[in-house]
This record gives C-alpha cells, sequence and structure tokens, in this order.
C-alpha cells in the first residue's frame, strides 16, 4: 500500500506541473483582450451600498475560456477502495487536509483525508441523535475540529469530530419556538461564536435570515417580506460560501422573477444586495448567480419537460461580470486539464475556494483515453501521467475526486 500511494501522489504533482504550462496558453482560449471587452453593467447606490446591474442586452459576444483561467493547483485523488469507503455521487466538502462526499441514497456522509485515505462515516442515516436522512448543507471546520450538517427540515445543525463522531446539536433561532427550515444554508464562524443562517422563506415563516450565537440565541434578523415564496421545494438557496460574509440568492424554479445575490453580513446580520440583472425588455429567465474574488458569474436557462411532472433546465448558458471594470461577456468553458471537454453546470462546482468534480472510474477512462486519442501533439510528460493514471484505473474502483483550488485573482 505504501508503494502505491507513493506513485500515486507522483501522479498528482505530474498533474499540477502539467496545469502550470496550461496557464500560459490562456490567450489561445481567450480570443479578446480583457480590455476589449465591452462595458456591461453600472452600479446602483441603494442604503449607501452598490449594486452591481448587469444589463442582458450588453452581453454580445462568447468567449471560450480554460479551467485553468479560474482553477490552480489541481489533483485527481483516487479515493479509498474498501467496501465501507465507497461513495455515491453526492456533493463534495474540501478542506485543507479533509474530504467529505455527502449522502447518496442509503449510505451515510463519508469522511476521507486529502490523499484519499478513508476515515469512517459521519455518524449514520437514521432518526436518532446526530442522524439524518436528506443533508441540504454542510461545512468542514478544521481549525474549531468540526463537521456541520444541516438536514432539510431542520431545527438544529449536528456537530461532528473530524472523526465522524456525533458530539452535539447548535440549536437553530430559539427566538421561534416552532421554526422549522425547509432548506437552508449556514456559516458557522465558531472563533467568533456565530451562526449565519438563510432559509428558503416559505410564506408562512417568520423570518429570512439570522445571525445567532452557537446557544441558538437571536443576535440579528432580517424579515424582508419581498423574498418570501409560496412552498415549493424545487427552490433552492444558492451560495459559493467565497467570501468572508455568506453570499446567498434565493433560487425559484417557477416563479420567474429578478433575483439577486446578497452579503448576509456576520458583523451585523445586515442582508445587502451586490449583483443583479436587468432583462430589459426579454422574458425573464431562469438564472443564477455565483461570486468569484473578482467577477460574477452568472447561468441562463429554460425549463423543459423530461417526464411527468419532472423538468430540467435546458440551453445553460454562462456570463461573466468584472466587479471593478464592469466589463463582461458570454463565455464556454472547458476542462483543459483533462480532455478539453465542455463542463456542464460549471459554477455549481465551486464551493468555499475550491473547484470540485466527483467522477466515476468508467467515466475517467473514458475521458483519459479520449484526450490520448485526440491530443497527438500532447507532451510527453502529460502523456505519460495520463498513460500510467489510465493503466492504474479499475472499474471497481472507489469513485475520484478532481479537485483544485480557486484563484484568488479571479
Amino acid at each position: 500500500m505504501k508503494g502505491i500511494y507513493a506513485c500515486w501522489v507522483a501522479m498528482t504533482i505530474a498533474l499540477a506541473a502539467c496545469s502550470e504550462k496550461g496557464k500560459n496558453n490562456q490567450k489561445e482560449y481567450f480570443p479578446m483582450e480583457e480590455e476589449e471587452l465591452p462595458v456591461v453593467a453600472h452600479t446602483v447606490s441603494m442604503d449607501g451600498e452598490e449594486l452591481l446591474v448587469c444589463e442582458l442586452d450588453l452581453l454580445k459576444d462568447t468567449v471560450d475560456l480554460p479551467l485553468s483561467y479560474w482553477v490552480e493547483n489541481v489533483q485527481i485523488i483516487r479515493l479509498d477502495g474498501s467496501d465501507e469507503a465507497l461513495v455515491g455521487m453526492g456533493p463534495v466538502y474540501v478542506s485543507d487536509n479533509y474530504i467529505m462526499v455527502g449522502r447518496h441514497q442509503s449510505t451515510p456522509c463519508k469522511l476521507f483525508r486529502k490523499d484519499g485515505t478513508y476515515i469512517g462515516n459521519v455518524w449514520s442515516i437514521g432518526q436518532g441523535p446526530g442522524e439524518y436522512t436528506m443533508v441540504y448543507d454542510a461545512q468542514i471546520d478544521e481549525k474549531a475540529g468540526h463537521i456541520y450538517l444541516l438536514p432539510w427540515n431542520a431545527k438544529s445543525i449536528y456537530v461532528y469530530s473530524l472523526e465522524g463522531e456525533y458530539l452535539k446539536d447548535i440549536p437553530l433561532n430559539k427566538k421561534y419556538e416552532d421554526l422549522v427550515v425547509p432548506k437552508g444554508l449556514f456559516k458557522v464562524d465558531a472563533e467568533k461564536n456565530r451562526v449565519a443562517m438563510v432559509l428558503l422563506p416559505f410564506d408562512y415563516l417568520p423570518v429570512v435570515a439570522w445571525i445567532q450565537d452557537m446557544e441558538g440565541n437571536v443576535l440579528h434578523e432580517v424579515k424582508d417580506d419581498h423574498l418570501k415564496l409560496k412552498p415549493d421545494f424545487s427552490n433552492e438557496v444558492l451560495s459559493t460560501k467565497y467570501s468572508e460574509n455568506l453570499d446567498v440568492q434565493i433560487f425559484t424554479f417557477w416563479e420567474m422573477k429578478k433575483d439577486t445575490l446578497y452579503h448576509l453580513k456576520m458583523d451585523n446580520g445586515e442582508l445587502s444586495p451586490r449583483f443583479t440583472m436587468d432583462f430589459g425588455k426579454r422574458d425573464i429567465m431562469m438564472h443564477t448567480y455565483h461570486e468569484f474574488c473578482r467577477h460574477y458569474l452568472g447561468t441562463l436557462t429554460v425549463p423543459k419537460q423530461v417526464g411527468d411532472n419532472m423538468y430540467s433546465a435546458t440551453n445553460e448558458t454562462y456570463f461573466m461580470v468584472d466587479k471593478e471594470t464592469k466589463k463582461g461577456t458570454f463565455f464556454r468553458v472547458r476542462n483543459d486539464f483533462m480532455d478539453g471537454s465542455p463542463i456542464p453546470h460549471m459554477p455549481w462546482h465551486f464551493k468555499e475556494g475550491y473547484y470540485t468534480e466527483l467522477l466515476e472510474p468508467s467515466i475517467l477512462k473514458e475521458r483519459i483515453e479520449k484526450s490520448l486519442k485526440e491530443n497527438q501533439g500532447m507532451e510527453p510528460e502529460r502523456r505519460e501521467y495520463w498513460e500510467k493514471l489510465f493503466s492504474s484505473i479499475d472499474e471497481d474502483d472507489n469513485n475520484y475526486i478532481f479537485v483544485g483550488n480557486l484563484k484568488t485573482e479571479y
């Protein structure tokens, strides 16, 4: 096992080295210099803060961008292949030294070290203390030595050790004894004894967001009635959890209304609007907003029926706006670290400063094989890396994780 692990570390380093070469070739993917992009947004002053408004009619051209435009320090991590470590296609949470793959069907959340070594389950599925069935949001807090899980229809956040053992609950909003969070996003700052919470604001709920301490005592709350929605679990609460505050959007699937990305401020509980779109005379489409260091990214989609009472978002289009210059464009993105294939739902892969993809071994093999066949001029070092990885993959392996850091300058 030690020899295999050493070989695997060498492979991840090789991929990072190849990606460094790719960064020098960004212009071939980005045909227009950024200074040539049009101004597509303006600012509006609201309560002493600036809201950036993108005008859809001003977004014209589409540019091709590599994933390396935003991502660096990439690794492909082979997860432990023992039976108890097997994971499904759940959400992925990453910290400096840990990876957690979220619950999938009857499998609880699985915890790994960053090298893929299996640590154990994060407690278990069920109805008892610390047990869960559906998890909507989670956070790995290495500094405090905790993992936090927020189930659907929750009255508390569950707290676990970094070995997956249940420790305690953080009660949610003691001000309203009967409050149940249908869906929600949170951010825990254990050092400052604060928890930020934004919930899916069904119209019967007394509050939209709040800041509390770790005992559930409310310090600040937000009751904005204009955000409230009819009870519908097809709606979502979205965040890249990029900033020191909690960046958040209330996404509506059926109710086509203009949404806004907000910051819930950890210090004073203000819900501050930061970014939105002016659709002009066009019909409002389904849309999401995502915040990076330098840019706001967004998606535009239309709903399509795919079965009885089943719908999905189709014709997904991406756009980006520079926060400072207010210039922007539509864009397409390809994974230049691997086979150059398009990335569906690209902004959704970013969370807390990381980009992640969970890959089944058969899919990873297909993508490597495609890359080797279609790129005959591939650098020898890069070809050697992919050939070694290809030959090492068994289709009975556990899933693999493609992970990289979000660049702080983008």
